[in-house]
């Protein structure tokens, strides 16, 4: 099928510029190492006050990075598209026979590949420091499938923003002002017991704590029903919304 073929084009030209561009590939698959390392060494002494988390606080910790890095991770689809249309090469494509979907899926696919890559460096780190995952192979799989969701979810947003404004400093500036309250005021990094209560009542609603959520508990064991169906229904009304505001901005673009 046409769109099949175009989809893996236009994924293979994604992978091959970030291939090309070694910074940037060093940038996406270290970064989650820095924030595992960091925080592991500067807030150990956080595991004397977690005696139920087994692993202490860098088992605590893992499942957080994981989804911190998707979040962080979901703006370069928007910054990636907005270079496209103003380098030309979108409207050059545009006069072409490429099916239209596989230009969105095409870029989809790329960044959820970067968030797996991702993913799998920082368990196989994080493993090597002496976590363990409970929930064994199945929870690997299963991780690997909420950070991907959660990225995806989330870099409909900036996919839209980019179309809309053209200005990848745009997208900088709300990724950054987004990204640091949604992710210091969740159970990413630190259990919510430790916050105040309007904090706590932020986290409750954060849907970085409900990704974190259940891939801590499939780190940990004890993952349940209730946690898994609540984080998948939240995750999938905000990539239902960023993408229709998506889908409304690439048909502004195409037409």
């Amino acid at each position: 099928m046409t769109i099949l073929y175009d989809t893996q084009s236009l994924f293979q030209r994604g992978l091959s510029k970030l291939v090309g561009n070694p910074t940037l590939l060093a940038t996406n698959l270290v970064e989650p190492l820095f924030f595992l390392l960091i925080f592991s060494q500067v807030f150990q002494k956080l595991g004397d006050f977690l005696p139920g988390e087994p692993g202490g606080y860098l088992a605590y910790l893992t499942p957080g990075v994981l989804i911190m890095c998707a979040a962080i991770t979901s703006p370069q689809g928007g910054v990636s598209i907005t270079n496209d249309l103003n380098s030309g090469f979108l409207s050059k494509i545009l006069l072409t026979q490429v099916s239209r979907p596989a230009i969105l899926l095409g870029r989809l696919l790329t960044d959820m590949s970067i968030v797996v890559a991702q993913s799998l460096v920082t368990i196989i780190v994080a493993f090597a420091m002496g976590v363990r995952i409970s929930s064994g192979l199945p929870g690997v799989l299963l991780i690997l499938l909420t950070v991907a969701f959660f990225e995806l979810a989330l870099s409909g947003l900036f996919l839209a923003i980019g179309m809309r404004t053209r200005k990848p400093e745009n997208i900088s500036a709300l990724s950054g002002f987004l990204y640091l309250p949604l992710i210091f005021f969740s159970s990413a990094l630190f259990p919510t017991s430790f916050f105040p209560s309007w904090m706590q009542t932020i986290s409750n609603y954060n849907p970085v704590s409900y990704a974190s959520n259940v891939t801590r508990e499939l780190v940990l064991g004890g993952l349940t029903f209730s946690t898994l169906a609540s984080a998948y229904a939240l995750i999938g009304i905000i990539a239902i919304v960023t993408f229709a505001a998506t889908l409304y901005q690439f048909r502004r673009v195409i037409s």
